[in-house]
Formats: C-alpha cells, sequence, structure tokens
C-alpha cells in the first residue's frame, strides 16, 4: 500500500489486534499515515504493542474489548469517528478430533468467530452507513472453502463469513461502502502451533499483513494467499468430494490416530 499524500489521517479500526496477522496490520497501517484504534480482550498484549511503537503513540488508541460483548464494542464506537478503514480480525482456533469431542468449543468458535464479527459489524457500521464510505475487510479463511483436518469447529464459523460477506455487499453497495472477505491459507500464528499436520505455505504474519493491504485497493472481493496453496484448494472444490478427501489427507500427511 502506498504511502497517503493525504495529511488527515485515515482511521482503521481493528479487531483482534494484540497479536498474529492484527498485530501486523496495526505496524502497517501506523506507517501507512493512518490512526488505528487497535481491540483485544487482552489488555496486557495490547499495551506491549503500544510500547512497540512510540514512535506512533497519539496514532494508536488501545482498547480492551471482548467482541462478544455489543455494549463494550459499542462504547467504543461513541468515541471514536467514523472509521475509514474496519478489519473485523478477531478469532480463536481449537482443533476437534473425535475423541476430544466436546460440544463446549463449537459454541466458542461459532460465538467469537462468527457472532464475534457480527457484533462488530453492528457497532462500527452505523456512523460509516451515515458518511456512506468506508471498507470492511473480513478474515476469513481458506479453511471456509473445504474441509481440512480437525476444523471441524472453525471452518464452518470461516464459511458463514464467506456468506455473509457476500450477501450483505448488496446492501453496502449504495451507501458506497465496500466489503471485502479476507481468506489466508496457513499463517504463523500461535493458533496454527498446535497443529501436528503438515501445513503447506506457511507464511509469517508480517507478510500475510502486506499482502491484504497491497490488494486493499483492488477490486477483487476475496484477497487469498499464498498464490499456490489457494490456487490448489480453489481446485479441490471443484473435484468430487471423494477426490478432494483423498488429495487434503496426503497433502497435510494426516493420518487417523491408533
Amino acid at each position: 500500500m502506498k504511502k497517503s499524500k493525504n495529511k488527515k489521517k485515515k482511521i482503521a479500526v481493528i479487531t483482534g489486534a494484540s497479536e498474529g496477522i492484527g498485530a501486523s496490520l496495526v505496524g502497517e497501517l501506523l506507517h501507512d499515515n493512518y490512526e488505528v484504534i487497535a481491540l483485544s480482550r487482552n489488555l496486557k498484549k495490547l499495551s506491549k504493542l503500544k510500547s512497540a511503537y512510540p514512535k506512533y503513540k497519539k496514532d494508536l488508541k488501545i482498547f480492551s474489548v471482548d467482541v462478544t460483548n455489543s455494549s463494550q464494542l459499542l462504547s467504543v464506537s461513541k468515541e471514536i469517528h467514523s472509521p475509514d478503514l474496519l478489519i473485523l480480525n478477531a478469532g480463536i482456533y481449537e482443533p476437534v478430533s473425535i475423541e476430544n469431542f466436546s460440544l463446549e468449543t463449537f459454541i466458542k468458535q461459532s460465538e467469537i468467530n462468527y457472532l464475534g464479527v457480527i457484533k462488530s459489524f453492528d457497532a462500527f457500521l452505523k456512523k460509516m452507513l451515515i458518511n456512506k464510505s468506508g471498507i470492511v475487510l473480513i478474515m476469513s479463511s481458506i479453511a471456509g472453502w473445504v474441509g481440512l483436518p480437525k476444523a471441524s469447529a472453525y471452518a464452518p464459523t470461516k464459511s458463514a463469513l464467506r456468506l455473509f460477506a457476500q450477501s450483505i455487499r448488496y446492501d453496502l453497495a449504495k451507501y458506497n461502502i465496500i466489503i471485502k472477505l479476507c481468506s489466508p491459507g496457513f499463517v504463523n500464528t500461535k493458533a496454527v502451533k498446535v497443529n501436528d499436520f503438515k501445513m503447506p505455505g506457511l507464511i509469517e504474519p508480517n507478510v500475510a499483513a502486506k499482502i491484504i493491504l497491497k490488494n486493499l485497493s483492488s477490486k477483487k472481493f476475496e484477497i487469498t494467499f499464498p498464490w499456490f496453496f489457494s490456487t490448489f484448494m480453489k481446485f479441490l472444490t471443484y473435484l468430487p468430494d471423494n477426490l478432494s478427501y483423498k488429495f487434503i489427507k496426503y497433502v497435510t500427511s494426516y493420518e487417523k490416530e491408533k
């Protein structure tokens, strides 16, 4: 993303900003002359993030917020101007195997990964509708395209976000608000460290953040990367299910524990 020539700073709101892709996006946007509103449940990590950018002390505002709590989100929304960029990035991943199957795991991921995004969207969108401008970026995943090993709780939430973004864009278009979906492959964050299978195309969060912002002004609805892995996964969605199942099992070297 090119440096803004406009002296007036744009405002970016990022949920799930304390680590991973969210934290990397904070840094990139600060360097790009944005005022950044960083949201996360973890105040300690947010404070550490703020201390990492002393040069941008006035431009980085942090709020300890739980995305499942609409009241907290609305409270922050009242304190800031309308976002020019709303990045809905908060999410968790907990692997599921049939041996540790727990309904609570499914409920927790649904409440944060899906409903947490919807509640965040609701809280910050109102001012954007009044201004009739802005970009909303929803963080989904390639896991939302086709089922992957141990993602039976995670993948459906990302698939739901995809359909939400595709559907709501019809309504947002008349308000000149652009909605984009980001579907990355494996990114080296805390979430994927629990995986015990091969993760093709694994990239670092700072690389992911640069790719996202580089493509933010493109006409593409969906931003996805890395190119080879995402192209391969998209190809699998067109195959008969029995073939895609065998391919994924082979590529991830996933084997059922005996």
